[in-house]
């Protein structure tokens, strides 16, 4: 097994990965991990997951969640989760892990044998080992776990390794003169600890070396004037003598002078300067610590004799460049025999791919070539190329690249040498390529680049405000950047109107845009790339792209993209795999896809433009009746109540046969659901406000969807199904839909015990529905009424409801639902201690269950008549209904559902006993 925690909490099983879901499953394993091979009392578990109010249930929960936690282990012996017993209760777990399971336990391990060699005077060692350390961290320890007292103490304890460790890699880096490549991150990090005077120490030295000698004075005093506003002392004699060094220009400060690297000499032996192409270094780089320390070791390092090179792939505007700008500055000591650097317009609205024959007489030209002797073959160029450098170490930057096809002829080929390619291609066919795929930027991060880009009092002025803005540009580090640029041009600006024109989905593309940089313009490249391509799966891309932005969802499953498409799975996963490849799309797992929120309104803008509006209409139609006929197969394996027929005979049916998702059992159907909720969530609320077709599927759509959230209590997005249902109601003129979304919206009163509002709806839709002359509803609106009194111990009332029910149920013969009437009379008698009336009405009941048939029903019935039996004491008749029950089966829940509870806004005792908490126990969206 490998635990990873520094970062969202990961566990795998080789190379697969293991999921781990529910929130209190992650929680118990990042306790037990953070007291790796220790016994964890239950009393201390229950405490870390449950805080000061846990549950009556939480003996069993806990033993659940270990249970579970084993499953995912692969130890169902116990062997890796053990428990640990008194008698025959548990009274505490030990998670055996072995020392090199757990990234954080190799993170410490590196960190401490780094500080070793450091000491010992091998810094180039201690580098080596302290870049491996910091590689492994990938966020804040824990990131994605609810906290706990003990994970947010594991977190502080790591966090303060991690500070150590960056401190000491700065220190070897200063002995090894390269100072220039630490000046960004120690401003960082002098920043993040303003007090701490070893990195102010090292952020002046660097400054020093760097011939900055009055901004290393300047960080002296400021450092001195907080010292002295926040504690009243000064700096410590280590920074004083330092600062006196400085004073005098003290030239041991400076490391002795490397010597001079031999000239690279053109063909005709005349020597020429070493190249040094790269751009400037960007004054606002923040964060990719990660990916960073990834590009140093490969090709700082090289590997067994072989030229090491990276590919950076990633979207438009995810800070490429960015990243490999920076990184080729940090190694420019590794290539003294030049750097070259060359934009290929790869991805550049409007400019043409660079020719390789082009890029490579540069190169030589740079290598001292006269013109006249450069090769007009590419080959011969390419050649020509290799041999110069193939002796030198040279490193070479080639950003936004079209392909491979351009890169393969720029490449050297001497161990010496080094290349860094930027791409928002896959590059998979370079052979001997290590990739680095770049995503969004963590929040912290993308809060730290606009702290650079408009000062650190403004962000912290309105913290609230930068948070929002950091999710409406995405984390995307351009969005971030343009944006950024103009809050600094508008000093007197509040954040918070940034906020409120950048809500705006309409405008947002035209809101992130300042002079030349635009995210539409650098999102215009890559889809006018496949766009205008000749190859049909491009053109087939393409056109898939801009129907993305038909759909309202998060991201999308194959089956649905087939729908949305109306093509074969087979011809949508071509299609979306190029997408992948041009990331316009991102892969969340094999068959499941998502596209980044500010690309898809990109989208949107592309098919508004370029496709009909009823093709629009058309795709939308189609991905709709997709999830709705796989979500009623869902709900169908589920055990709910039976939904009511279509209360209004102009809903549009299905056109032929609807595909829909694999789905054969029950577990296949909750994960179905439990998958798709935001999408189903999202499809409903964008499609009822479109045309009347789309917003009766969309009510459609709600009714199975109500049928999964009930029983979750997610009360929150029930009242959002209700809300849309009433509204498109009364848009449509349609009483029926009304009364269905009054129905439900009670059903959301009733969780919240809210019971004078939840009455006023059922009142409400039964007036609605006898206006339209539905006598189901009517009959299914009566029974919640009925049962709702009940429960609330209005059991004459209540009766008064069930006899109007029953008479009209019997009027329109409707067996079923007077079987539920004669349940729910039998359920009032006996609140009023009338057990007689109440055997009457079951034995009834229990004789209209065989006459229609229903053997479950009729088990049920006896079940319910034998409680009463036993109360009174008739235990022999009691056992023979008992025994007449087993004879016919057990009972099953969607019988019981059937017979107690024939309604449609799920008021029935069945459907409480599954309920997992109060509506306000839902665990928040991720």
């Amino acid at each position: 097994m490998r635990y990873q925690v520094l970062g969202p909490l990961g566990l795998w099983r080789g190379s697969e990965e293991i999921p781990l879901a529910p929130a209190k499953w992650r929680m118990l394993l990042a306790v037990l991990l953070c007291e790796a091979n220790q016994v964890v009392s239950t009393d201390r578990l229950v405490a870390e997951l449950w805080g000061d109010d846990p549950p009556q249930s939480v003996g069993k929960l806990l033993q659940g969640y270990v249970s579970k936690v084993r499953r995912a282990l692969g130890d169902e012996s116990g062997r890796l989760l053990v428990t640990h017993a008194q008698g025959y209760r548990a009274h505490g777990y030990r998670l055996v892990v072995g020392a090199s399971e757990v990234d954080a336990h190799r993170f410490v391990e590196l960190i401490e044998q780094g500080g070793r060699e450091l000491d010992s005077g091998a810094a180039e060692t201690a580098a080596e080992y302290l870049e491996e350390a910091l590689g492994l961290w990938r966020d804040a320890p824990f990131a994605d776990v609810p906290p706990t007292p003990a994970l947010e103490a594991e977190a502080m304890r790591l966090s303060a390794y991690r500070t150590q460790a960056r401190e000491s890699r700065i220190e070897a880096r200063l002995r090894l003169g390269r100072h220039e490549a630490v000046l960004d991150e120690l401003e960082a990090l002098v920043t993040e600890h303003p007090l701490r005077e070893g990195l102010r120490g090292q952020f002046m030295l660097a400054l020093y070396r760097a011939g900055r000698q009055a901004d290393a004075l300047a960080a002296y005093r400021d450092l001195r004037h907080q010292l002295a506003e926040e504690l009243g002392v000064e700096p410590g004699p280590p920074l004083q003598r330092l600062h006196q060094q400085i004073l005098r220009a003290d030239a041991s400060l400076l490391l002795a002078p490397r010597p001079p690297a031999a000239p690279v000499r053109s063909t005709d032996r005349t020597p020429v300067v070493a190249p040094r192409q790269l751009p400037h270094l960007s004054a606002t780089f923040v964060g990719r610590a990660g990916e960073s320390s990834v590009l140093h070791q490969l090709l700082r390092d090289g590997g067994d004799g072989r030229m090491p090179m990276a590919v950076i792939d990633g979207a438009g505007g995810v800070g490429k460049s960015a990243l490999a700008i920076h990184a080729a500055h940090q190694l420019v000591d590794r290539f003294p025999d030049g750097q070259f650097y060359v934009d290929l317009h790869g991805a550049t609205a409007g400019l043409t791919p660079l020719e390789p024959g082009e890029v490579l007489g540069r190169f030589l030209t740079t290598l001292g070539v006269p013109e006249t002797a450069i090769p007009s073959n590419t080959e011969e160029a390419a050649a020509a190329f290799r041999s110069l450098v193939a002796d030198r170490r040279i490193l070479v930057v080639l950003d936004n690249a079209a392909g491979a096809e351009q890169v393969r002829p720029l490449l050297p080929a001497g161990p010496g040498c080094a290349v860094l390619i930027t791409s928002r291609e896959l590059l998979t066919s370079l052979e001997g390529a290590t990739h680095l795929h770049l995503g969004v930027m963590f929040h912290d991060q993308a809060t730290a680049l606009l702290e650079r880009l408009v000062g650190p009092e403004r962000v912290a002025a309105e913290p609230e405000a930068t948070d929002a803005i950091v999710q409406l540009c995405g984390r995307l580090p351009l969005a971030l950047r343009i944006v950024g640029a103009r809050m600094a041009a508008r000093p007197g600006w509040p954040l918070s109107t940034f906020v409120e024109r950048l809500t705006d989905a309409q405008n947002r593309l035209d809101e992130i845009r300042v002079g030349d940089l635009s995210v539409r313009a650098s999102f215009h490249a890559s889809y006018d790339g496949i766009r205008h391509s000749d190859n049909p799966t491009d053109r087939a891309a393409a056109r898939a792209f801009r129907f993305f932005g038909v759909f309202p969802g998060s991201d999308m499953g194959l089956q649905a993209a087939a729908a949305l498409l109306d093509v074969d799975t087979w011809q949508a996963e071509d299609a979306l795999e190029r997408l992948v490849d041009a990331h316009l799309l991102g892969s969340l797992a094999p068959g499941r896809y998502q596209m980044h929120d500010l690309i898809r309104l990109f989208a949107r803008e592309q098919v508004c433009a370029e496709e009909p509006g009823t093709e629009r209409e058309r795709a939308l139609e189609r991905v709709l009746r997709f999830y709705l006929a796989t979500a009623e197969r869902a709900v169908d394996s589920l055990d709910v109540p039976p939904r009511p027929p279509r209360p209004a005979a102009q809903d549009p049916g299905p056109h032929g046969s609807v595909p829909t998702a694999p789905i054969h059992d029950r577990r296949e159907a909750e994960a179905w659901l439990d998958q798709e909720r935001a999408n189903l969530m999202a499809a409903v609320t964008h499609a009822a406000t479109r045309s009347e077709s789309t917003a009766r599927l969309a009510v459609r759509l709600a009714r199975p969807l109500h049928w999964y959230l009930y029983p979750h209590a997610r009360a929150r997005e029930l009242r959002t199904l209700a809300d849309v249902v009433i509204a498109t109601g009364r848009r449509l003129g349609d009483l029926a839909y009304e009364a269905w979304g009054l129905d439900h919206l009670s059903a959301v009163y009733w969780l919240h015990r809210q019971y004078d509002d939840m009455h006023q709806c059922l009142e409400s839709a039964l007036t609605l529905w006898r206006a339209v002359g539905d006598r189901d509803g009517e009959l299914r609106t009566l029974a919640n009424i009925a049962q709702a009194l009940a429960e609330r111990e209005l059991y004459e009332e209540s009766l008064a409801v069930q006899d109007r029910h029953l008479a009209l149920a019997r009027e329109t013969g409707d067996r079923m639902a007077q079987l539920t009437g004669l349940g729910n009379l039998a359920r009032a008698y006996l609140g009023l201690n009338r057990t007689e009336d109440a055997l009457s009405c079951l034995r009834q009941s229990l004789t209209q269950a065989r006459e229609i048939g229903e053997r479950s029903l009729e088990s049920l019935a006896l079940n319910e008549i034998s409680f009463i039996l036993f109360d009174q004491g008739r235990i022999q008749e009691a056992q023979e209904c008992m025994r007449q029950a087993t004879g016919l089966g057990d009972g099953n829940l969607g019988a019981y559902v059937r017979w107690r509870g024939h309604t449609w806004s799920a008021f029935f005792p069945a459907c409480l006993t599954l309920r997992v908490g109060p509506p306000e126990a839902e665990e928040p969206a991720r």
